[in-house]
């Protein structure tokens, strides 16, 4: 009887460890680190909607923007849409803290992206979306602005799936 317990619980044993193993595999196959860089394009400049008092910025007033997308060789490869609440507005040092939601546009599917900024560096999260990207978990980032206005920005990201 102890003897068939043991072969019983090494058998388990061993299912449980190809379970893991299989798991594990699957996962890194399916978990690859995807970077894509791209310009951006204002084509509707943040206007300030002047929603809470006092005048000018201030907490709880509202930002939209939209931007066209660009390969770094180009290419139109989508849009962006976005919205700001300003949560903090500093007159001194011309500064705004908001919380930004929006959404990236590819040909593939859209990315969700939101989280909060002072605009020195953006750094925001990619939260899922639609088609390839709906199970994509990362960030996006500012990683300059060009003289021109535009940004070049960098989406990382990973499928969870």
């Amino acid at each position: 009887m102890r003897l068939r317990l043991s072969v019983i619980a090494v058998v388990v044993l061993v299912m449980v460890v190809a379970i893991i193993a299989g798991t594990s595999r699957a996962a890194s196959a399916n978990d690859s680190v995807q970077r894509i860089r791209y310009r951006t394009h204002q084509v509707i400049n943040p206007d300030l909607l002047d929603i809470a008092k006092p005048a000018g910025f201030s907490t709880g007033d509202e930002l939209i923007e939209k931007e066209i997308l660009y390969s770094l060789d180009g290419k139109r490869i989508g849009y962006d849409v976005l919205h700001f609440t300003v949560v903090t507005a500093h007159f001194k040092t011309q500064t705004l803290g908001v919380i930004v939601v929006g959404s990236i546009h590819f040909n593939n599917g859209t990315v969700n992206i939101q989280g909060e900024t002072h605009f020195q560096t953006i750094r925001v999260g990619a939260n899922g979306g639609t088609g390839i990207y709906q199970h994509a978990m990362g960030e996006l980032r500012v990683l300059r602005s060009l003289p021109n206005g535009d940004d070049i920005d960098q989406l990382t990201y990973t499928n969870v799936s």
